[in-house]
Protein backbone atom coordinates (compact mmCIF):
# COMPACT_ATOMS: atom_id res chain seq x y z
CA UNK A 1 0.00 0.00 0.00
CA UNK A 2 1.32 3.56 -0.59
CA UNK A 3 1.81 6.47 1.73
CA UNK A 4 -0.94 7.76 3.23
CA UNK A 5 -0.77 11.18 2.35
CA UNK A 6 -2.42 10.45 -1.43
CA UNK A 7 -5.81 10.36 0.53
CA UNK A 8 -4.96 12.88 3.31
CA UNK A 9 -7.28 16.25 3.82
CA UNK A 10 -4.96 19.24 4.35
CA UNK A 11 -6.51 20.64 6.80
CA UNK A 12 -5.96 17.64 8.94
CA UNK A 13 -2.01 17.19 7.65
CA UNK A 14 -0.97 20.76 9.01
CA UNK A 15 -3.06 20.18 12.34
CA UNK A 16 -0.61 16.43 12.73
CA UNK A 17 2.39 17.80 10.56
CA UNK A 18 4.92 15.28 12.26
CA UNK A 19 4.45 12.42 10.29
CA UNK A 20 7.74 12.54 8.52
CA UNK A 21 8.16 9.21 8.01
CA UNK A 22 5.20 9.13 5.73
CA UNK A 23 5.74 12.34 4.16
CA UNK A 24 9.40 10.91 2.74
CA UNK A 25 7.34 7.77 1.35
CA UNK A 26 5.23 9.93 -0.36
CA UNK A 27 8.11 12.32 -1.73
CA UNK A 28 9.71 9.16 -3.29
CA UNK A 29 6.29 8.19 -4.89
CA UNK A 30 5.34 11.53 -6.05
CA UNK A 31 8.85 11.93 -7.83
CA UNK A 32 8.41 8.23 -9.29
CA UNK A 33 5.10 9.17 -10.38
CA UNK A 34 6.13 12.50 -12.40
CA UNK A 35 9.32 10.57 -13.73
CA UNK A 36 6.76 8.30 -15.46
CA UNK A 37 4.25 10.70 -16.74
CA UNK A 38 6.93 12.27 -18.31
CA UNK A 39 7.99 9.41 -19.99
CA UNK A 40 4.48 8.49 -20.94
CA UNK A 41 4.34 12.52 -22.46
CA UNK A 42 7.90 12.45 -24.01
CA UNK A 43 6.57 9.75 -26.55
CA UNK A 44 4.77 13.14 -28.30
CA UNK A 45 7.93 14.93 -28.84
CA UNK A 46 8.47 15.67 -32.00
CA UNK A 47 5.08 14.75 -32.64
CA UNK A 48 3.58 18.59 -33.69
CA UNK A 49 4.88 20.99 -36.54
CA UNK A 50 6.23 24.52 -35.18
CA UNK A 51 2.97 25.73 -37.46
CA UNK A 52 -0.06 23.24 -35.95
CA UNK A 53 -2.95 25.24 -33.99
CA UNK A 54 -4.70 22.00 -33.33
CA UNK A 55 -6.16 21.39 -30.37
CA UNK A 56 -4.11 18.14 -29.87
CA UNK A 57 -0.77 20.27 -29.45
CA UNK A 58 -2.11 22.69 -26.88
CA UNK A 59 -3.63 20.36 -24.97
CA UNK A 60 0.03 18.22 -24.73
CA UNK A 61 1.44 21.87 -24.31
CA UNK A 62 -0.40 22.56 -21.60
CA UNK A 63 -0.54 19.13 -19.51
CA UNK A 64 3.14 19.49 -20.31
CA UNK A 65 3.80 22.59 -18.84
CA UNK A 66 1.38 21.08 -15.74
CA UNK A 67 3.59 18.33 -15.39
CA UNK A 68 6.96 20.22 -14.78
CA UNK A 69 5.07 22.59 -12.30
CA UNK A 70 4.21 19.29 -10.09
CA UNK A 71 8.37 18.52 -10.50
CA UNK A 72 9.06 21.80 -9.52
CA UNK A 73 6.92 21.88 -6.43
CA UNK A 74 7.99 18.53 -5.35
CA UNK A 75 11.93 19.61 -4.90
CA UNK A 76 10.46 22.83 -3.64
CA UNK A 77 8.24 21.49 -0.88
CA UNK A 78 11.19 18.87 -0.32
CA UNK A 79 13.77 21.80 0.58
CA UNK A 80 10.68 23.20 2.83
CA UNK A 81 10.09 26.76 0.35
CA UNK A 82 6.18 26.26 0.78
CA UNK A 83 6.36 30.13 -0.18
CA UNK A 84 7.40 29.41 -3.77
CA UNK A 85 5.72 26.10 -3.82
CA UNK A 86 2.44 27.25 -3.06
CA UNK A 87 2.23 29.85 -6.08
CA UNK A 88 2.16 27.16 -8.33
CA UNK A 89 -0.67 25.30 -7.03
CA UNK A 90 -3.45 27.85 -8.74
CA UNK A 91 -1.34 27.51 -11.75
CA UNK A 92 -1.36 23.88 -12.48
CA UNK A 93 -5.24 23.96 -11.74
CA UNK A 94 -5.83 26.50 -13.68
CA UNK A 95 -3.40 25.13 -16.47
CA UNK A 96 -5.14 21.63 -16.61
CA UNK A 97 -8.54 23.03 -16.69
CA UNK A 98 -7.77 24.62 -20.13
CA UNK A 99 -6.51 21.90 -21.66
CA UNK A 100 -9.29 19.95 -20.43
CA UNK A 101 -12.00 22.79 -22.06
CA UNK A 102 -9.78 22.37 -25.36
CA UNK A 103 -9.45 18.73 -25.67
CA UNK A 104 -13.58 18.00 -24.56
CA UNK A 105 -15.09 21.40 -25.87
CA UNK A 106 -15.04 20.74 -29.12
CA UNK A 107 -15.95 23.34 -32.03
CA UNK A 108 -17.38 25.67 -29.43
CA UNK A 109 -13.96 26.07 -28.17
CA UNK A 110 -12.14 26.75 -31.73
CA UNK A 111 -12.08 30.65 -31.49
CA UNK A 112 -10.51 30.75 -28.09
CA UNK A 113 -8.60 27.89 -29.05
CA UNK A 114 -7.46 30.43 -31.84
CA UNK A 115 -6.91 33.22 -29.38
CA UNK A 116 -4.76 31.17 -27.56
CA UNK A 117 -2.21 30.74 -30.56
CA UNK A 118 -2.39 34.57 -30.71
CA UNK A 119 -0.70 34.69 -27.00
CA UNK A 120 -4.18 36.04 -26.04
CA UNK A 121 -5.33 34.28 -22.56
CA UNK A 122 -8.23 32.49 -21.93
CA UNK A 123 -9.38 33.25 -18.69
CA UNK A 124 -10.96 30.62 -15.94
CA UNK A 125 -13.93 31.41 -16.47
CA UNK A 126 -14.44 30.25 -19.98
CA UNK A 127 -13.84 26.53 -18.55
CA UNK A 128 -16.14 27.27 -16.09
CA UNK A 129 -18.56 28.11 -18.25
CA UNK A 130 -17.83 25.26 -20.54
CA UNK A 131 -18.69 22.95 -17.06
CA UNK A 132 -21.94 24.73 -16.16
CA UNK A 133 -23.29 24.14 -19.45
CA UNK A 134 -21.65 20.59 -20.04
CA UNK A 135 -21.66 18.87 -16.85
CA UNK A 136 -23.61 21.13 -13.90
CA UNK A 137 -23.84 24.44 -12.44
CA UNK A 138 -22.49 22.57 -9.43
CA UNK A 139 -19.26 21.42 -10.75
CA UNK A 140 -18.74 24.73 -12.37
CA UNK A 141 -18.95 26.50 -8.86
CA UNK A 142 -16.75 24.30 -7.27
CA UNK A 143 -14.25 25.52 -9.66
CA UNK A 144 -14.74 28.08 -9.45
CA UNK A 145 -14.24 27.84 -5.23
CA UNK A 146 -10.98 25.54 -6.30
CA UNK A 147 -9.61 28.54 -8.45
CA UNK A 148 -11.06 31.11 -5.57
CA UNK A 149 -9.41 29.83 -2.87
CA UNK A 150 -5.97 28.77 -4.72
CA UNK A 151 -5.77 32.33 -5.78
CA UNK A 152 -5.48 33.52 -2.42
CA UNK A 153 -1.78 31.93 -2.49
CA UNK A 154 -1.31 33.35 -5.06
CA UNK A 155 -2.18 37.35 -4.29
CA UNK A 156 -0.46 36.33 -0.84
CA UNK A 157 -3.78 37.14 1.12
CA UNK A 158 -3.10 38.06 5.16
CA UNK A 159 -3.90 34.08 6.13
CA UNK A 160 -1.76 32.62 3.47
CA UNK A 161 1.22 34.54 4.50
CA UNK A 162 0.23 34.19 7.89
CA UNK A 163 0.94 30.44 7.73
CA UNK A 164 4.57 31.35 7.29
CA UNK A 165 5.11 32.27 10.90
CA UNK A 166 5.13 31.32 14.33
CA UNK A 167 4.21 32.65 18.16
CA UNK A 168 6.97 34.20 19.91
CA UNK A 169 7.27 35.29 23.15
CA UNK A 170 4.83 38.70 24.26
CA UNK A 171 2.45 37.43 21.31
CA UNK A 172 4.62 38.36 18.75
CA UNK A 173 4.92 36.75 15.29
CA UNK A 174 8.07 35.61 14.25
CA UNK A 175 8.66 34.65 10.18
CA UNK A 176 10.18 31.63 9.83
CA UNK A 177 11.85 32.47 6.49
CA UNK A 178 14.43 34.12 8.34
CA UNK A 179 16.89 31.63 9.39
CA UNK A 180 15.40 29.07 6.77
CA UNK A 181 18.93 28.75 5.38
CA UNK A 182 19.50 25.83 7.86
CA UNK A 183 15.54 24.45 8.57
CA UNK A 184 15.94 25.87 11.73
CA UNK A 185 12.97 27.35 11.97
CA UNK A 186 10.95 26.26 8.98
CA UNK A 187 7.39 25.15 10.11
CA UNK A 188 6.91 21.60 9.74
CA UNK A 189 2.97 22.51 9.16
CA UNK A 190 3.23 24.28 5.78
CA UNK A 191 5.21 21.31 4.44
CA UNK A 192 2.76 18.90 5.64
CA UNK A 193 0.13 20.65 4.51
CA UNK A 194 1.51 21.11 0.89
CA UNK A 195 2.45 17.91 0.56
CA UNK A 196 -1.32 16.53 1.35
CA UNK A 197 -2.38 19.28 -1.58
CA UNK A 198 0.23 18.15 -4.15
CA UNK A 199 -1.52 14.54 -3.65
CA UNK A 200 -4.34 15.64 -4.69
CA UNK A 201 -2.95 17.98 -7.45
CA UNK A 202 -0.76 14.57 -8.90
CA UNK A 203 -4.23 13.06 -9.13
CA UNK A 204 -6.14 15.49 -10.63
CA UNK A 205 -3.95 15.54 -13.73
CA UNK A 206 -3.73 11.64 -14.11
CA UNK A 207 -7.51 11.99 -14.09
CA UNK A 208 -7.42 14.46 -16.75
CA UNK A 209 -4.76 13.02 -18.59
CA UNK A 210 -6.97 9.78 -19.41
CA UNK A 211 -10.21 11.94 -19.77
CA UNK A 212 -8.40 14.32 -22.44
CA UNK A 213 -6.94 10.54 -23.99
CA UNK A 214 -2.79 11.71 -23.05
CA UNK A 215 -3.08 8.90 -21.22
CA UNK A 216 -4.48 5.48 -21.45
CA UNK A 217 -6.24 3.28 -19.30
CA UNK A 218 -3.53 0.52 -19.65
CA UNK A 219 -1.24 3.34 -18.70
CA UNK A 220 -2.88 4.65 -15.94
CA UNK A 221 -3.11 0.99 -13.91
CA UNK A 222 0.79 0.84 -14.74
CA UNK A 223 1.56 4.20 -13.48
CA UNK A 224 0.16 3.74 -9.73
CA UNK A 225 1.27 -0.25 -9.77
CA UNK A 226 4.11 0.29 -10.68
CA UNK A 227 5.51 3.53 -8.99
CA UNK A 228 3.99 3.46 -5.01
CA UNK A 229 5.63 1.30 -2.80
CA UNK A 230 4.13 -1.93 -1.53
CA UNK A 231 4.27 -1.23 2.09
CA UNK A 232 2.80 1.52 4.07
CA UNK A 233 4.58 3.75 6.30
CA UNK A 234 2.33 3.42 9.41
CA UNK A 235 0.82 6.58 11.00
CA UNK A 236 2.47 7.66 14.29
CA UNK A 237 -0.19 10.46 15.37
CA UNK A 238 -4.22 10.49 15.24
CA UNK A 239 -6.66 8.35 16.79
CA UNK A 240 -5.99 4.94 15.91
CA UNK A 241 -4.47 1.50 17.84
CA UNK A 242 -0.93 2.66 18.93
CA UNK A 243 -1.50 6.25 17.50
CA UNK A 244 -0.63 9.67 19.65
CA UNK A 245 -2.82 13.07 19.28
CA UNK A 246 -0.89 15.64 19.19
CA UNK A 247 -3.41 18.31 18.55
CA UNK A 248 -3.75 20.64 15.73
CA UNK A 249 -1.81 23.86 16.53
CA UNK A 250 -4.02 26.06 13.88
CA UNK A 251 -7.23 25.35 12.67
CA UNK A 252 -8.17 25.90 9.49
CA UNK A 253 -11.67 26.23 7.98
CA UNK A 254 -12.33 23.48 5.41
CA UNK A 255 -10.23 20.80 3.83
CA UNK A 256 -8.58 21.67 0.49
CA UNK A 257 -8.59 19.29 -1.98
CA UNK A 258 -11.68 16.86 0.03
CA UNK A 259 -12.01 14.45 -2.40
CA UNK A 260 -9.60 15.38 -4.76
CA UNK A 261 -10.26 18.34 -4.86
CA UNK A 262 -10.31 21.98 -3.50
CA UNK A 263 -12.42 24.01 -0.63
CA UNK A 264 -11.04 27.09 1.45
CA UNK A 265 -8.13 26.84 3.88
CA UNK A 266 -7.63 29.12 6.20
CA UNK A 267 -5.63 29.88 9.26
CA UNK A 268 -7.75 30.77 12.80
Amino acid sequence: MPSFVWDREPSEAYGEPYEYGAQEQFAREAKAVVQRLKSIYELKNHSFKVTDQTAQRAVWMLQVDALSALSDAIELIGEKNFRVASRLFRDIVETLDVSYYFALAGASAEANLSKWYQNEIILHRVFRDFVKHHHSPERAEHSRGVYTDLSKYTHRTFRTLGMSYILGRGDTAIYDGFRDHNNFNVLPHVVSFSYAILAGLIKRFVRYGVDTKQITSDEEVALWAETLEKETIPRRFGRGPGQIMRGPAVLLDEDIFENGESGEASVK
